[in-house]
């Protein structure tokens, strides 16, 4: 997407953001909010107005202990996952910040506000689990600290009371709509009794702009090791992912990725192409129906042979198919190396779309986000691929296969193709939401896919949240065309 802006903002603090959003309320100017920029539904695109960055707001202001042995990290919106992983592997060895999302340029105000997750979700969780408390600016310039657990709804109405700094209380209620029972990171956050922090999380610069973060952290693991199984044919790997669903507490699995027959393929003809830079190594297993599962594991060192001869034993008897071969992976570099394979991935996919959009310079990849709950992972695989082979599309299906997240990358060849490709993608929003799973689990829903909220949450749905979005931001200037 392309935008534009009347001016670009660059605060340095809470205060400094909340006077240009003071000015922007009383000209009900429509203001865009930007963090790292990483993002990819179109959030951080601007429709006119103004556009505030928060990439000048980078402190972080150190580690908190509250001595019951509850660690955490404190920092502006604008710093970078990565500044903030080195932040805490120099000041506080020994503990990290488990959301991983794959881009390290992501900003800890992006990620709060689009919810980020990553391959290590189906361990850890999102970035909502994380959050202890935050400084956010209403649309008015108001300023407001949230910590998790002051603020909830009611047990009884699901009603808020908003108190402002000038005495006022507003009442609004939040929507008790369940969430899916998958990954989920569209729309407000939704259910019973819930925590003011949660609607801000995930809300995608709707309702105000987060300055300041408190992020927990947790220990690190004593141990690590990384396994890659090759397998006979995409059945296996959804039955091996399904056997490691019911170890997964016991063998300490944080991540479970997947790579069908066409991801490995393109591997192959990329390392053909860049030879030794290529990242994927000359053992990779030739035949074409080869599918791939990539685990990480953490355990104590005592129990790492148990819990690889565990992970073998379960890959060695599976009905649908058979084990080729294994990877494993322990010391750093070679932790490092598989992790390099894995994301080989999609920047080949990237670099394919790039090569084709010289002849198709309005061409890009499709890529769908969707989840749907445990018992359905089979069912949509076969959809998505007999829909896309019935039209003989080039596509790749990889990703969080242990969350039942899968991203379908369609590469259309040229733009006949790309619109073929944008009606299957309606389709299969279709097909995943009569299996009572998201239409976007992890990117959010940004300005590219508002239809699909509508079709996930309804009339009714929109007006929910349409009511809470009113409460934080009467005049709706913040984040415009985006989500509604």
């Amino acid at each position: 997407m392309e935008g534009r802006a009347d001016a670009a903002e660059f605060p340095e603090s809470t205060e400094e953001a909340a006077a240009i959003l003071r000015n922007a309320s009383k000209s009900k100017t429509k203001v865009t909010l930007s963090g790292g920029r990483t993002g990819i539904a179109g959030g951080a695109v601007p429709t006119g107005g103004i556009i505030i960055s928060t990439s000048k707001m980078k402190k972080i202001y150190g580690i908190c202990e509250d001595g019951n042995g509850n660690v955490s990290i404190s920092c502006q919106s604008g710093a970078s996952l990565d500044d903030i992983n080195k932040f805490i592997r120099r000041e506080k060895k020994g503990f990290f910040f488990p959301p991983d999302p794959t881009e390290t340029s992501a900003s800890a105000g992006g990620m709060t506000s689009c919810n980020a997750s990553g391959a290590h979700t189906f361990g850890y969780g999102p970035t909502r689990n994380y959050v202890n408390a935050m400084t956010v600016i209403l649309a008015s310039g108001e300023i407001l600290k949230l910590e998790r657990g002051k603020y909830k709804a009611s047990a009884e109405t699901n009603d808020f009371i908003l108190e402002h700094n000038d005495g006022r209380k507003e009442k609004f209620t939040a929507s008790s709509r369940p969430q899916p029972n998958t990954k989920n990171a569209a729309g407000y956050f939704s259910g019973k009794e819930i925590d003011a922090i949660d609607l801000f999380i995930g809300s995608e610069g709707t309702l105000g702009l987060v300055t300041e973060l408190e992020f927990k952290l947790i220990p690190c693991p004593e141990a690590e090791f990384n396994t890659f199984f090759f397998l006979s044919n995409e059945d296996a790997a959804i039955e091996l992912t399904e056997k490691l669903r019911y170890v997964s507490d016991k063998s300490g699995i944080t991540a479970i990725e997947y790579f069908d027959p066409g991801a490995l393929e393109l591997l192959r003809q990329r390392r053909l192409k860049m030879g030794p830079a290529s990242c994927v190594p000359p053992d990779m297993p030739e035949e074409r129906e080869t599918a791939g599962i990539y685990i990480d594991t953490t355990c104590e060192r005592k129990d790492v042979q148990k819990n690889i001869k565990r992970l073998l034993d379960i890959s060695k008897n599976l009905e649908k198919g058979s084990l080729i071969t294994a990877w494993a992976a322990f010391d750093k570099d070679e932790r490092e190396r598989l992790k390099k394979f894995r994301h080989a991935l999609p920047e080949t996919v990237n670099s394919t779309i790039a090569e084709r959009r010289k002849t198709h310079p309005a061409l890009t990849k499709l890529g769908t986000d969707m989840a749907v709950p445990d018992k359905y992972l089979g069912q949509i695989m076969k959809f998505y691929r007999k829909k896309m082979d019935a039209v003989n599309l080039q596509y790749v299906i990889f990703g969080h296969i242990g969350n039942n997240h899968l991203h379908v990358n369609i590469l259309p060849s040229d733009m006949e193709e790309y619109n073929l490709g944008k009606k299957l993608y309606m389709e299969f929003a279709v097909k995943v939401l009569e299996m009572k799973g998201s239409i976007s689990a992890e990117h959010g829903i940004g300005k590219l896919k508002k239809n699909f909220l509508h079709l996930m949450l309804g009339d009714d749905g929109i007006a929910e949240m349409k009511a809470i979005k009113k409460a934080f931001d009467p005049n709706s200037i913040l984040g415009k065309e985006t989500l509604f």
